[in-house]
């Protein structure tokens, strides 16, 4: 009889639900948390064999704000702690059958049960072994009758303030437990519905490559009929190249963190599309494994690769019929040229005394525009060339301005300019490069010189971070501010071959180097006062002037 008491574990609640599932718990959670399933009383058991004690103990506690429920014996008692939740249980120890002590014994048997408050009542002082026995019980106190009614409220309204804070605990928790699901659930829901807007599959497989679970992308990705699709259903059958098919079964076979290999997958329809997967192996909590992953459509990455591929295959057949235009240009036509030009100035030496003035003029402009032409073509080569070849070395920069000077010391002093310089760093480059791109600045310089003052050049360096910062300064005649991107690009001029010999290609040069030596070119001018070039170049802690 006792322990099927005691092997009892449902409820009141539960008895008076009996339809209640596991769906409907939270619910019932909420409920519990209600005056309706919960009375805002707290019920307090009380248990004495004696009828006169009983109503002498439940006058005492009559004015107090709880619901007192009592008991005769100690098998009473376990089925009241069966039906009813309470605070405190008041607990005789002297009955007949089954005493205080063995229905304690028996009430922290059961798990539900096992922290409930139990104040003994005796009216035996001097029995210690049983104070001790109780004690080990789990009995939180003893009162000796005669009882005190004030020290009784006392401890039993200690008791009913930790139940009711205890209870409101479990109550809050219930109620975050609930809405932390409730969260978990919106968010899953939030992602299932982004991942599928965007497309992208989520799957779950056994280790065995066995699908488990999908999201509709997935289906749709891979082309699959629910109805028609052979159950179950193998991911690596999805594959219908055998090589692919390998290469998923070993991918599934690996563990570790999350690996992307994209494959090849061809659908029923015959459609080809490429399917990049990621995977990760869970453990389960009883050690069983299962993959977890993600699938995306990247056919449209695919096929603008092999586009950019195409794309730069036929660039380079550009730039090498380039090339190949290039060299016949520096060689075939200008062999013509240097025929057109030999053959004026001959005629125009052997046959001037019977020119007249116009004459000779128009033999002038046919040897100038076929040396214009040579240069053109000249500059156009070395345009093209630039990058090619490129080496990456230790340049000493001083070195390199040092065999510019030499070999400009003419036009230098034709222009009479002043030219000073700093101390130039070291720096790792290509020499060949650094050159052109001092000799056509300087050049620049000497050639837009103010005809009304003393030209100075200054060729400048300074450290900003990672960049070497050269500059080369003139006073000379200046640059428009809404020239200064023009004249970087190839064949803008802003003045006449009559005014100012060129072509109109050294700046487009200068900038083209720079930027394959890893720099930037600008400029900074005003009309009539001079411009300062500046091109930065990286460096680094060991470059140092």
């Amino acid at each position: 009889m006792t322990d099927s008491l005691l092997g009892d574990e449902r409820s009141s609640a539960d008895l008076s639900l009996p339809g209640l599932s596991r769906t409907t718990l939270p619910t019932l959670a909420i409920l519990k948390s209600t005056p309706l399933l919960n009375e805002a009383r707290v019920k307090v058991l009380l248990v004495d064999d004696r009828h006169d004690k009983r109503l002498a103990l439940t006058a005492i506690l009559e004015d107090m704000d709880i619901e007192l429920v009592t008991a005769q014996s100690g098998r009473d008692a376990l089925r009241m702690v069966l039906i009813h939740e309470f605070a405190v249980i008041l607990l005789d120890v002297s009955m007949p059958q089954m005493d205080g002590i063995e229905t304690a014994s028996l009430i922290r048997q059961r798990k539900r049960t096992e922290h409930l408050p139990i104040i003994f009542i005796t009216a035996f002082r001097d029995t210690d072994e049983q104070a001790l026995r109780g004690y080990e019980l789990g009995a939180y106190d003893y009162i000796f009758s005669p009882v005190i009614p004030k020290v009784l409220r006392a401890k039993v309204s200690v008791f009913i303030d930790l139940f009711k804070k205890s209870r409101e605990i479990s109550r809050q928790s219930e109620l975050l437990r609930i809405e932390s699901e409730h969260r978990v659930a919106s968010l899953e829901n939030r992602l299932d519905g982004l991942l599928n807007r965007l497309h992208v599959g989520v799957y779950r497989l056994t280790r065995q490559g066995v699908l488990i679970s999908a999201n509709p992308s997935f289906y749709l990705l891979f082309g699959i009929d629910l109805v028609t699709a052979p159950q179950p259903l193998n991911f690596p059958l999805l594959y219908l190249n055998d090589d692919d098919r390998t290469a998923i079964a070993g991918l599934l076979e690996v563990d570790g963190e999350v690996v992307e290999y994209p494959v090849r997958q061809c659908r029923p329809d015959g459609t080809v599309r490429w399917v990049s997967l990621s995977k990760v192996v869970i453990v389960d909590l009883d050690g069983g494994q299962h993959v977890d992953g993600l699938a995306e459509d990247i056919t449209a990455r695919k096929q603008a690769e092999e586009a950019l591929i195409a794309k730069a295959q036929e660039l380079a057949r550009s730039n090498s019929e380039l090339e190949e235009f290039a060299y016949v240009a520096s060689h075939d036509l200008q062999e013509p040229l240097r025929t057109v030009s030999s053959y004026a100035s001959l005629i125009a030496g052997r046959y001037a005394d019977r020119l007249d003035d116009k004459g000779r003029n128009y033999f002038e402009h046919i040897v100038g525009g076929a040396t214009h032409m040579q240069n053109l073509i000249r500059d156009i080569l070395a345009f093209s060339k630039i990058g090619k070849g490129l080496t990456q070395i230790t340049v000493n920069c001083n070195e390199v301005m040092d065999r510019v000077l030499f070999h400009m010391e003419q036009s230098i002093a034709t222009s009479g300019a002043a030219i000073t310089r700093e101390i130039l760093p070291t720096i790792i480059g290509d020499p060949v490069l650094l050159g052109q791109v001092f000799q056509n600045l300087i050049s620049n310089a000497l050639k837009f010189r103010h005809k009304d003052r003393h030209l100075t050049v200054h060729i400048g360096v300074e450290r900003r971070g990672s960049f070497w910062s050269f500059s080369i300064a003139d006073n000379g005649i200046g640059i428009s501010a809404q020239h200064f991107e023009k004249i970087f690009s190839i064949f803008q001029r802003l003045h006449t071959r009559e005014e100012y010999a060129g072509t109109g290609i050294g700046l487009a040069i200068c900038r083209k180097a720079i930027q394959q030596l890893g720099g930037t070119i600008t400029v900074e001018s005003e009309l009539d006062s001079g411009s300062v070039f500046r091109f930065r170049l990286p460096c680094t802690d060991a470059q140092v002037p």
